[in-house]
Order: C-alpha cells, then sequence, then structure tokens
C-alpha cells in the first residue's frame, strides 16, 4: 500500500527531476538532506507525547464548639436547642426540667426537696469557667385560695447549690454544704447573683459537674400569708471559653 507522506513526496519527486536533468550537485544534496530532515522531524514530533502531572485536593477549616447539655433522670436539654440542629445563638430555653423538682403541697417544717442534675460539656473545646446565676425570684397565687405575701415568700424558702459531696456553691464554701436555714434562701441567691454568676469551675471537653440543689420552706420565718402561694426563679448556667 502506498504512504501518503507530503514530505517523502516532495523528497520523491525533487530526486527524480533531478535524475532527468543529470544534475545532482552539492546544492541539491544539501537541499534534499533539509526536506529529509524537516520531514523526520515533523514526523518525530508528531508521534511524542507532553509529560504532566496532576494533584487535585480538597482544604478543610473546622471550628471547635462549647455546648453544655443537661440531664435529670428521662429529661435532657441542650444549649443548641437540640442535637445536630443549626443554631443562631447557642442559648434555649429548658422546660422539661425543673431546678427545684417542682415540689407541691410543702408546709413549714417538711422534707427537704432534692434535686440532683448533671451538665456535661459535650463539644469539642474546652470552657475555662462554668457558672450559673438566679438573679429574678418571683411569687404568686397558685390555686383558688393563696396568701398575699408575695413579696416574701421567696425569702421564706431556704436554698442550697453543691456538688452534693465536698463542695457548696451556696452558700459558698470549700466544703459541703450546712444544712437548710432562713439565711439562705431564694432572695438571697438572686441578691447574690443579680451582678455577678457563681463559679462552679472548667468544664473540659466531655468533662461533666453533677449539681445538687435543695429547697424547704423555712420553718421559722413562714406565715399564713404564704400559704398557696408558689415561687418561681429563673436559673442560667453558662460555659465560657
Amino acid at each position: 500500500m502506498a504512504l501518503h507522506d507530503p514530505a517523502r513526496n516532495a523528497i520523491s519527486a525533487m530526486r527524480a527531476r533531478a535524475s532527468r536533468a543529470g544534475r545532482r550537485g552539492p546544492l541539491a544534496a544539501a537541499t534534499i538532506s533539509m526536506l529529509v530532515a524537516g520531514g523526520l522531524a515533523v514526523t518525530t514530533m508528531a508521534a511524542l507525547g507532553q509529560f504532566n502531572a496532576v494533584i487535585t485536593q480538597n482544604g478543610t477549616f473546622t471550628a471547635a464548639s462549647i455546648i453544655l447539655k443537661e440531664t435529670q433522670g428521662a429529661n435532657t436539654c441542650y444549649s443548641t436547642g437540640g442535637t445536630n440542629t443549626p443554631f443562631t445563638t447557642n442559648s434555649s430555653s429548658c422546660t422539661t426540667i425543673d431546678v427545684f423538682g417542682a415540689p407541691v403541697g410543702q408546709e413549714p417544717g417538711s422534707g427537704v426537696n432534692t434535686q440532683t442534675m448533671t451538665f456535661q460539656n459535650v463539644g469539642s473545646a474546652s470552657a475555662s469557667s462554668f457558672t450559673v446565676g438566679a438573679p429574678t425570684c418571683t411569687a404568686a397565687g397558685s390555686g383558688s385560695y393563696y396568701g398575699n405575701d408575695t413579696s416574701g415568700f421567696c425569702g421564706h424558702i431556704d436554698v442550697t447549690v453543691g456538688n452534693g459531696a465536698s463542695v457548696c456553691y451556696y452558700p459558698a464554701q470549700g466544703s459541703a454544704c450546712p444544712a437548710l436555714s432562713s439565711t439562705d434562701t431564694l432572695a438571697t441567691l438572686a441578691t447574690a447573683t443579680t451582678s455577678t454568676p457563681i463559679t462552679i469551675g472548667a468544664l473540659a471537653s466531655n468533662a461533666s459537674d453533677t449539681i445538687v440543689v435543695k429547697t424547704q420552706i423555712d420553718a421559722a420565718n413562714a406565715t399564713n400569708l404564704d400559704q398557696g402561694l408558689q415561687a418561681t426563679q429563673g436559673f442560667t448556667w453558662t460555659l465560657n471559653q
């Protein structure tokens, strides 16, 4: 089969013309050589490929997180409002856990109410401080019959906040909490944390703290005017980087 190569065809044509003319001088030979070399160069360049090397990759940059989880029995609350939930403030209201345990029918001299909660930093970063503030306590009537001591009722409910073992956070001391007394009440707790929350301690990533809150109606100071009243106090638990 005939090969259709333009360079070779041109060379063959020139050789034929030179042969017929009887002229194979240096100029003709040089011209043929150049054409041959040029033809080989074209052929060689067409046959060779190009060298290259490629790397494709992604870059990732992830922020740390500080997330507070609260557990009491079967109830769980998160500062984010829930797991796998995009948040805007990392602050939520927990309605399924009552700090006091929601006791009802309390009387002067009745037993101590104990509520135990666990707080955990489930984020990836450690918190340098874990604090609690309870700057508001209000009282209102509950049911059909109640007294009018709404301004004094918070001061007639004794309270302590500790870890249930060797540390008491309110009243602050380096040992277990003392017995409940009229010295430490919901009213004095509110006053103590109005401007400065109580520091519980640091909370590393995945670390947890147990908090025990004890309450009772003060047997010495409660009066008939406290009957049927309900106290409500807001607690704010905060992790700080």
